[in-house]
C-alpha cells in the first residue's frame, strides 16, 4: 500500500521448500506478491528492476518470521510461470501445484562438487578484497552472482529442483555464502568508489605563532 504502484495484487502464494515435501528445518517462506507488472508502467523491465530493488531492501531492512520460519519476499508478474513443487494460494485459499512426494534420484556427488567449486571462488574473492583489489573484487563478484543463477536456472530447466545445480544453490544459500557474497560485492563497490585524501599534516603551533606575528606587523 504504501508503495502507491496504482496496480492490483492479484494474488500472494506461498511457495519454495516449505510448501512441499522437501522442507527441512532451514526452508524459509517464499512469499510472492503477484502483480500485473504492464499496469504499473509500460516498460517492463523497468518495472522489474525496481520492485527488485524494493525486494531487497524490504529484505535487508525487516526479519518478519512464521513459526520461526524467515519470511522471504518477492514480486512476480502475475503470468510469470514459476516451477515449484508446491504452490499455495492465500487469495483462493488452495493449492494451484499441489506437492506430491517424490523418490528422485539426487546426485549428492556432482551436488557438492558444484557447490564447492563456487566456494571456492567466493572464498578467493576474499582474498582479493583483503588485498585492497576493489575494481577486480567488484567485477568478479558480479561474475560469480551471474554464473550462480545461470546455473541455478539452466538445473531447474534441465532437471526440475532436484538437479544438482539448484541442490548447489541451496546448499551455498544455507551456509551464507551468497549472503557473504553480495554482502562483499556492495562493499568491494564503495571501496572502489571512495577517495582517500594525502594532506600533509598541520603544525596548528606554529600556524598560531605566524599568525600572532603577522598581527603584530
Amino acid at each position: 500500500k504504501s508503495l502507491d504502484l496504482g496496480a492490483d495484487v492479484e494474488d500472494v502464494i506461498i511457495t519454495g521448500s516449505i510448501a512441499s515435501f522437501n522442507w527441512h528445518d532451514m526452508s524459509d517462506i517464499d512469499l510472492h506478491i503477484l502483480l500485473d507488472f504492464e499496469k504499473i508502467d509500460d516498460n517492463f523491465d523497468l518495472v522489474k528492476k525496481m520492485l527488485d530493488q524494493i525486494r531487497i531492501n524490504w529484505n535487508k531492512k525487516h526479519n518478519i518470521t512464521i513459526d520461526g520460519k524467515e519470511v522471504e519476499l518477492y514480486f512476480q508478474h502475475y503470468t510469470e510461470p514459476h516451477e515449484a513443487n508446491g504452490i499455495w494460494s492465500l487469495e483462493l485459499e488452495k493449492w494451484l501445484a499441489e506437492p506430491v512426494k517424490l523418490n528422485p534420484e539426487i546426485d549428492l556427488i556432482t551436488t557438492e562438487k558444484k557447490a564447492e567449486a563456487i566456494a571456492r571462488q567466493i572464498e578467493h574473492l576474499f582474498e582479493m578484497f583483503g588485498k585492497d583489489k576493489f575494481k577486480e573484487a567488484y567485477e568478479y563478484a558480479d561474475k560469480i552472482k551471474v554464473k550462480i543463477a545461470k546455473m541455478r536456472q539452466m538445473g531447474l530447466s534441465d532437471q526440475g529442483i532436484y538437479s544438482p545445480e539448484n541442490l548447489a544453490f541451496k546448499m551455498l544459500r544455507n551456509a551464507g555464502y551468497l549472503e557473504k557474497l553480495s554482502a562483499l560485492k556492495i562493499e568491494a563497490y564503495d571501496r572502489m568508489m571512495s577517495i582517500t585524501l594525502k594532506t600533509k599534516s598541520i603544525d596548528e603551533n606554529k600556524v598560531w605563532k605566524n599568525y600572532l606575528q603577522q598581527g603584530d606587523k
